[in-house]
């Protein structure tokens, strides 16, 4: 991944645009100094937990900073791709080299006015992004500054073990950045279409396979969410749900498991973390209920010193 501006900067100030409350500043604060459990002990302050995840799902994803006088704002998209079984298309560097011309070339047709991009090399599978801490994305975001000696960050990953039949879930990632505010994404449904569809066939071109399931570009917090959904409904069709269960893990307040119990001798049972700071509250709800739709919920016991509040928002 290598900026396209080779303008070098001195260092990276606060930020530079008002936040609305004073609370989610020291937030921000926190974001920037890599202070994980201060964030969580702010949030856990707030009332309306809903919004207050939120809030941080959006702050983790931004980058505000200023290069020869000029304000830049950076903000991570993500595009989900769900790839049919033996569609090898996610974290291949062959299918990624051939279809990567074709695809910036659709993304700079979709892309809104004054943004530009920096697409990360690959698409990366679903058990990388979320195995994310705030950290390794702030990382991300701060590798597409000019001039800024941002060294790589180590990721432990967990990975998402499937039967062979399984689809698998992947994200082209993405930072865009803008001079005039953060980047707004159109609102055109056919600009999106043609993006999906473009993607799609030279992933299909590329692998010679059936075409995988790609949709629209979106915010961190909105496409891992769609991304997640729409594989959940994939792979119930590939290989029956039997059921599932989710807990938060005791240590770690932003992390919930979720076990998923399939129809499937090679694999009966697998997991997969959601992370609050990407999704917030609100997108866990959304995974929870997709699941519900699919499969009976399995109880396990919970970790009592965990709020039940950090999990599941009451109606």
């Amino acid at each position: 991944m290598h900026p396209t501006n080779s303008t070098r900067t001195s260092g990276i100030p606060s930020h530079p645009t008002p936040v609305r409350e004073a609370w989610q500043a020291e937030l921000d604060a926190a974001i920037r100094r890599h202070d994980e459990g201060g964030m969580w002990v702010l949030i856990a302050r707030q009332v309306d937990q809903i919004a207050a995840q939120e809030a941080m799902a959006t702050l983790v994803s931004r980058l505000a900073y200023r290069i020869s006088g000029r304000t830049r704002f950076g903000e991570m998209f993500l595009q989900p791709v769900i790839a049919p079984a033996a569609c090898e298309v996610i974290e291949t560097d062959t299918a990624w080299k051939a279809v990567s011309f074709a695809v910036g070339d659709a993304l700079d047709r979709w892309l809104p006015s004054k943004a530009t991009k920096t697409v990360f090399h690959g698409i990366r599978p679903f058990d990388y992004v979320s195995a994310w801490s705030p950290a390794v994305l702030r990382s991300h975001l701060y590798r597409t500054v000019p001039g800024n000696d941002q060294g790589s960050v180590t990721t432990l990953i967990e990975k998402v073990t499937l039967p062979t039949e399984a689809p698998r879930l992947g994200f082209m990632c993405m930072v865009l950045t803008s001079e005039i505010g953060w980047p707004m994404l159109s609102s055109n449904a056919l600009a999106d279409l043609r993006l999906r569809e473009v993607v799609a066939f030279a992933l299909q071109e590329a692998v010679g396979l059936p075409p995988p399931i790609v949709l629209a570009p979106g915010r961190v917090q909105f496409a891992i969410v769609d991304g997640v959904c729409r594989w959940l409904s994939e792979l119930d069709r590939a290989c029956k749900l039997h059921g599932w269960s989710a807990t938060p893990i005791a240590t770690s307040v932003d992390v919930v498991k979720v076990t998923l119990y399939l129809d499937s001798e090679q694999v009966p049972m697998t997991q997969f973390a959601l992370r609050r700071h990407q999704i917030g509250l609100r997108g866990v709800n959304e995974v929870l209920q997709r699941l519900m739709s699919l499969a009976p919920f399995m109880d396990v016991e919970r970790d009592a010193s965990t709020p039940s509040r950090f999990l599941v928002a009451h109606a």
